[in-house]
């Protein structure tokens, strides 16, 4: 279930980017059929607001680890998905392996092929100068 918690995170982020309107009604009828716990709505809201309320930082981040790219160029869904998982590195304590393997599988599930290696690097540029004791992780 986490996963499918992780996926409704990334799709309530990449609404905002195009709203500009945090969606504070986040309850279980949203979701549609997806059977949620409490235990995964409270990691999609924390998830959530952390990225939505942090939200230039982590844009910034992107930008400042995307060399050559304007941020204006990056697919939307991309810019999603690592701010999702940076913020998911950086202060939900997910360990590195699995938090990287989520947003590449959130990659190959709804972005390009070639997004796959994309969010990958940016996450390991991010990881590199910024996670401590990532070797402990």
């Amino acid at each position: 279930m986490r996963r499918q918690a992780r996926e409704i995170a990334f799709a309530l982020v990449f609404e905002y980017m195009f709203t500009q309107i945090k969606n504070t009604e986040l309850d279980t009828e949203i979701f549609g059929t997806v059977e949620l716990t409490d235990e995964d709505l409270i990691f999609i809201k924390t998830l959530y607001d952390g990225v939505i309320d942090n939200y230039d930082y982590y844009k910034s981040k992107v930008a400042q680890y995307s060399r050559g790219f304007k941020l204006e160029r990056i697919f939307k869904i991309d810019l999603a998905i690592i701010m999702l998982a940076m913020y998911e590195l950086s202060v939900y304590g997910t360990t590195v392996p699995i938090c990287v393997n989520e947003a590449v599988s959130m990659a190959k599930k709804f972005s390009t092929p070639k997004s796959v290696s994309y969010v990958n690097g940016i996450l390991a540029e991010y990881i590199r100068e910024e996670c401590i004791n990532t070797s402990d992780q």
